[in-house]
């Protein structure tokens, strides 16, 4: 075989391409809470972003979401209560700009784009009764649950 063919394999798994590296999915998990920041288990949560619907009781731990370049949209309801989110799906601009300079890498990234592995969302979301707030993975903090906008 010749030898530039050899290197391909390796090439494509030094890149780190998620699509042969990566997990499909992510483990994300939701609470909710009143206003005062106290935990209320018990409402039912739809969790929907391009690739699937999830559904489960809060509080929903260790939920394995499909990765996607759509936002995830979260609504959780209990009687007349209701609190909403939207989880903003970011790509890894470093992994994207390192990915562009290797051979073969603009297929890689547009392979990572279609199958979402290059996505992430925020891993810990406090959903707030009343509320439709916003969170997005750049803004959390390894161990924390990720910091919340008001939704615009």
């Amino acid at each position: 075989m010749p030898r530039p063919l050899l290197l391909l394999p390796l090439a494509l798994l030094a890149a780190g391409c998620a699509t042969l590296t990566g997990d499909a999915l992510q483990s994300i998990s939701i609470h909710t809470v009143d206003a005062h920041d106290r935990s209320i288990a018990g409402f039912r949560c739809r969790v929907i972003n391009g690739s699937a619907e999830y559904v489960g009781d809060s509080p929903l731990l260790d939920l394995r979401v499909r990765r996607s370049a759509s936002d995830l949209e979260i609504e959780c309801r209990h009687g007349s209560h209701v609190a909403r989110a939207t989880a903003v799906s970011r790509g890894s601009a470093i992994d994207g700009a390192v990915k562009a300079l290797l051979p073969g890498g603009t297929v890689m990234l547009a392979v990572d784009h279609l199958t979402g592995y290059r996505y992430a969302y925020p891993s810990a979301m406090r959903l707030r009764i009343g509320q439709h707030l916003v969170f997005d993975a750049r803004d959390e903090a390894p161990g924390k649950p990720a910091v919340a906008a008001d939704s615009p």
